[in-house]
């Protein structure tokens, strides 16, 4: 074999293996992106105006295939427990519900939930949400979450509202609460990050001999970015078109809209860069290795 063809085989292989490092480096860069966006927002002021603003005993969500208000679903259940636990009461039918199970009491208890929620999803300790699974410690078995244990109707309330929250996001996300918990951690993010700029360097050490080609990399991996989040905002939007009046999009429309300036960063220099790799080829073919000849 000859150096034209070997040289033409190790280049084939730089070629593919920085393909795979693009690839690599934007998919890690994505996932940092998308946890930390959504850490930052659960923390805003702009997501606890929404909150106080909403009356979140009016809002619906699907169960059994169905669209149900919060307010109807928490009435049904405190009918369950009203019946279990205070049979007394019972004969008085939807009339002791109604007057328990007020809007403004599943409003308030709802917005107490969701910042408890808020809360226990990025402030929980990655090792305790490990132990959990490491124990197949499911919700069921979580006795903060046993209804049982509930000493009044308000409590009770909590507990069924908590429980919600944590099975629509199991159902959405395919996975426990407390995968997801280490999933969106601080720790994850950092893992994501430092592996990316891993990839990354990785990437310009293969490329040393044609250092230039950096900046077509570079390019692509800016321009996947901007695109891939682009294409997911979409998506979402396809995804709940009829469903706009449910609360996860209710609640995370407003999300997937804070991606938007990553989305515009990444594509802006994407092309930036790309168009640096262009300048500089037809500079060094025009002129430097023009002089030399």
């Amino acid at each position: 074999m000859d150096k034209k063809t070997v040289k033409l085989i190790l280049n084939i292989l730089k070629i593919i293996v920085s393909i795979v490092l693009v690839v690599a480096s934007t998919v890690s860069l994505l996932g940092a992106t998308l946890i930390s966006v959504a850490r930052d927002y659960l923390q805003s002021e702009q997501f606890i105006e929404q909150i106080e603003t909403t009356d979140l005993s009016t809002v619906k969500f699907m169960i059994d295939g169905e669209k149900v208000t919060v307010i109807d679903f928490a009435r049904e259940k405190a009918s369950e427990y009203i019946q279990d636990k205070m049979p007394s009461f019972y004969p008085f039918g939807n009339h002791a519900v109604d007057a328990i199970v007020t809007p403004n009491l599943v409003n308030t208890v709802i917005k107490t939930e969701v910042y408890k929620l808020v809360d226990y999803f990025l402030n929980t300790k990655v090792e305790d949400a490990e132990y959990r699974i490491e124990n197949n410690i499911t919700l069921e078995q979580n006795e903060e979450l046993n209804v049982e244990n509930a000493e009044t109707p308000e409590d009770a309330l909590s507990v069924y509202a908590r429980l919600m929250v944590l099975r629509t996001i199991e159902n959405t996300a395919g996975m426990s609460t407390d995968n997801f918990i280490i999933l969106i951690s601080e720790k994850t993010v950092s893992k994501l990050i430092t592996l990316a700029v891993v990839l990354l360097v990785v990437l310009v050490i293969v490329n040393i001999t044609t250092i230039f080609n950096n900046l077509l990399y570079g390019g692509i991996v800016g321009l996947l970015y901007g695109i891939v989040i682009k294409v997911a905002q979409g998506k979402f939007d396809e995804w709940n078109r009829g469903l706009e009046d449910l609360v996860g999009y209710v609640f995370l429309k407003p999300l997937a809209d804070e991606y938007s300036a990553n989305a515009t960063i990444g594509i802006i220099v994407g092309i930036v860069l790309i168009a640096l790799f262009v300048g500089v080829y037809f500079l060094f073919k025009n002129f430097v290795n023009k002089d030399k000849e």
